[in-house]
């Protein structure tokens, strides 16, 4: 009799929330074919545009990390109906050379550093075009999409949207409406978005133009985003959503005249555990690349802490490393190291390499 008692007083003895449940099975249905860091520089194009195809078998911008053939605000009303039809034109295009896009069409060094071809989404202008999109033919090429403006006001028809869509598809739903200028809000989109979709949620795009409006304001010119209200709105989101897994983009940066604050915004993108940028134009994909590259100390310093036989507590490159609460940033090292590679800093003491 006592026993049983134990047993059902186990079974009641359950202190973690609800939301460490949810957080659980999310973890199940993540995919693991692909990691955020692989986005890196994701460039928008306007599905108007006839040279995707060129980018996405690597005849153009060879490096480039992912693309997103915009149908919303890069496209006018009135393109509309031209835009999807480039669309499915692409779509058709890629199905007749599927078997072939993996074959290098550039030089082997090319793609010793670069997948073969760049992560593909498509960012539709609503719900009703999207659940339009998922009937299209050879849509399943698709690597992903791209949702504006979702909010908990939106999620229902968003949710509806993708019901016909793979299960394997990501989606990253962009964060940039009012509401998320409540941390109330965000913190039931956070549960939310762990039961709304049966696709992986990819990553989390913080739409910054679009909640700068919400502000009546711009992006200022002489600072970084992080500078400026919406840098602080950013970092309540980090707060937010990355303990509940889910992973974040940076927002774009339009001014292309100011190359060293370009920089030190990337900087700053990468220490916070951003997975990504947005790119308004090919010469800032390199600049994106060359500040997601992992220096070989930090590497190194990650590697000694997942090794298998690392003390509790221990002192590396002048730094005491504990495993304990220091393995989730060297996995998301590791991470980013395998999809932007490494640079010496003249640091390094470790003397094995994964």
């Amino acid at each position: 009799m006592s026993d049983m008692l134990k047993t059902e007083s186990d079974l009641y003895n359950d202190t973690q929330s609800y939301a460490h449940l949810i957080t659980e099975r999310h973890a199940m249905v993540k995919p693991h074919t692909h990691h955020p860091y692989q986005l890196g520089a994701s460039l928008y194009m306007p599905a108007t545009r006839q040279d995707i195809w060129q980018v996405i078998k690597r005849d153009k911008l060879p490096t480039i990390n992912s693309i997103i053939i915009c149908l919303e605000d890069a496209v006018s009303q009135q393109d509309v109906e031209l835009a999807l039809e480039r669309l499915r034109t692409l779509l058709d295009t890629w199905a007749e050379h599927v078997n072939s896009i993996n074959a290098p069409s550039k030089s082997a060094t090319i793609h010793a550093q670069h997948p073969t071809r760049p992560l593909v989404f498509i960012r539709p202008r609503s719900p009703m075009m999207l659940q339009q999109l998922a009937d299209y033919t050879h849509i399943d090429l698709i690597d992903g999409f791209v949702m504006p403006k979702v909010d908990m006001y939106s999620l229902s028809n968003w949710r509806m949207a993708c019901q016909n869509l793979k299960v394997d598809q990501l989606l990253m739903p962009t964060l940039e409406t009012a509401a998320l200028f409540n941390p109330h809000h965000n913190q039931e989109l956070a549960i939310a978005f762990k039961e709304a979709f049966s696709q992986p949620v990819f990553a989390l795009r913080i739409g910054g133009n679009d909640l700068f409006a919400a502000l009546r304001l711009r992006r200022p010119k002489n600072s970084i985003v992080y500078d400026s209200p919406i840098g602080t709105l950013a970092y309540q989101m980090l707060g937010c959503f990355v303990p509940h897994g889910f992973y974040l983009t940076a927002p774009v940066f339009e001014y292309l005249d100011q190359p060293t604050l370009f920089m030190q915004e990337l900087n700053r993108d990468v220490s916070l555990g951003m997975v990504g940028k947005t790119v308004i134009h090919p010469s800032q994909i390199a600049l994106v690349q060359q500040a997601y590259c992992v220096p070989l100390s930090t590497l190194d310093e990650a590697q000694a802490i997942l090794h298998s036989e690392a003390k509790a507590v221990f002192k590396y490159n002048n730094t005491m490393l504990e495993p304990a609460t220091h393995r989730a940033w060297a996995t998301e090292i590791v991470n980013r190291a395998e999809a932007f590679g490494t640079i010496d800093d003249g640091h390094s003491q470790y003397s094995s390499r994964m």
